[in-house]
């Protein structure tokens, strides 16, 4: 009895497991039979297995890769302090950051265009900006790649901006990827020039970036500061790793807006005297007044309130005060108007120069003829040491100095 009833249990149980199998029983024998498996089965040794389509693998999308250098053409001069940019992520943000509204791009001008990698997205966009090398072989190169690009063939501290900008007919906006090295220098250059350019949107080490929008009272507050935060408004946008250039720096770099307000003020005071008091002022930044600024008081007395301030206490506008105290104020109201705008352009801030002719390369040679320079040491000795002791100090940062930049500039040779 006990045997019957444990038959009859092991059929139940089959019955079960049958009847809820019966469902995936059904779907797997209505899936198609592969041909070969059923040929092994039905032992058919004349069976031929079709043949498969070929799959063709998905097309590889082509990468927006930066140009790069020409094999056996040239490398990077460590001379110019050629960092060129090979991440075209960040040329990509970099142009977008570049605003203009004149007819194709007549005002935009970038500096130091290299081997393209900014060129390329933006001439799209302004067709007819204009590109400022110093490298005769990136010089050729470009002409090469861009033939509808106007390339000048000059060094960029030795440029006028003042008649660019007549030329262009408008204010510039300026875009580049500056040179560690003369990167203080460019920049005096545009302050120089602050009439007519519009905006700067430029790269530079962050250590730069981080002084040109330093606060009084931190320690990054310096002449860039003071200079920037009164002839523009410097914004630092983002950074950009060491990886995105190539040879890869030992530095991060940033980028920068600076932006020179339409039809700013003139200052109370000479630009000159001004420039004399900051260089001097921050040749001893943690002295009082009375101490660092002995040398040009010339027996004067400074009243209490400025004798026992420290130079990076001071805002920019302060400056201007301390400079009226010492110098002396300007009558705005006779103030010529030409003669305020005779200053636009000559030598304040940046180092002296002498003209140097220029190898054009472009179809626009006999306008650019007129574009170089001619500079005087119209500065004060004292001042102009100081501001040259700046310039080592914000452009190397830390970061040993590359060799003297082969300019044929006497000034900076001496250097």
């Amino acid at each position: 009895a006990m045997q019957s009833l444990g038959r009859r249990m092991m059929v139940v149980s089959l019955a079960l497991v049958v009847r809820r199998c019966a469902p995936f029983c059904r779907v797997m024998s209505s899936r198609p039979r592969d041909p070969r498996i059923l040929a092994a089965f039905r032992e058919e040794p004349n069976f031929v297995v079709p043949a498969e389509a070929p799959v063709e693998p998905p097309p590889v999308p082509q990468k927006n890769r930066p140009p790069t250098l020409p094999a056996g053409k040239f490398r990077p001069k460590q001379s110019l302090g050629q960092n060129y940019l090979s991440d075209q992520n960040y040329a990509s943000k970099i142009a977008n950051s570049v605003v203009d509204s004149s007819a194709a791009g007549r005002t935009v001008v970038e500096l130091g265009p290299g081997l393209g990698a900014l060129t390329r997205v933006l001439l799209p966009k302004f067709s007819k900006m204009v590109a400022v090398e110093i490298d005769e072989r990136a010089v050729k190169l470009l002409k090469e790649r861009y033939p509808s690009l106007s390339v000048l063939h000059s060094d960029v501290l030795e440029i006028d901006y003042t008649k660019l900008s007549e030329l262009r007919g408008g204010r510039l906006n300026v875009v580049g990827n500056l040179p560690f090295y003369i990167t203080s220098q460019i920049l005096f250059t545009l302050a120089d020039h602050c009439d007519a350019v519009e905006r700067a949107v430029v790269t530079m080490q962050l250590e730069v970036a981080q002084r040109l929008v330093a606060k009084p009272r931190t320690k990054d507050y310096g002449i860039l500061s003071v200079v920037f935060q009164l002839y523009a408004k410097p914004q630092l946008l983002f950074q950009i790793p060491n990886t995105a250039f190539y040879p890869q720096p030992k530095v991060t770099s940033a980028l920068v807006a600076m932006t020179f307000p339409r039809n700013r003020p003139p200052f109370p005071v000479d630009p000159r005297k001004l420039r004399l008091v900051v260089t001097t002022a921050f040749r001893q930044r943690r002295k009082m007044l009375r101490q660092s600024l002995k040398a040009i008081l010339n027996g004067k007395t400074l009243p209490d309130a400025w004798a026992t301030k420290r130079p990076e206490e001071l805002t920019p506008p302060e400056f201007l005060s301390l400079t009226g105290i010492i110098f002396g104020f300007r009558d705005l109201d006779k103030l010529n108007i030409k003669d305020y705008f005779a200053d636009s352009g000559k030598p304040i801030w940046r180092s002296s120069g002498k003209q140097r002719t220029v190898v054009q390369t472009t179809r626009d040679a006999t306008i650019f003829n007129t574009l170089t320079t001619s500079t005087t040491a119209d500065a004060d000795a004292d001042g102009a040491a100081a501001l040259d002791e700046e310039h080592e100090e914000e452009d190397h940062g830390g970061v040993s100095a590359p060799p003297p930049p082969p300019l044929g500039n006497d000034e900076q040779k001496k250097n």
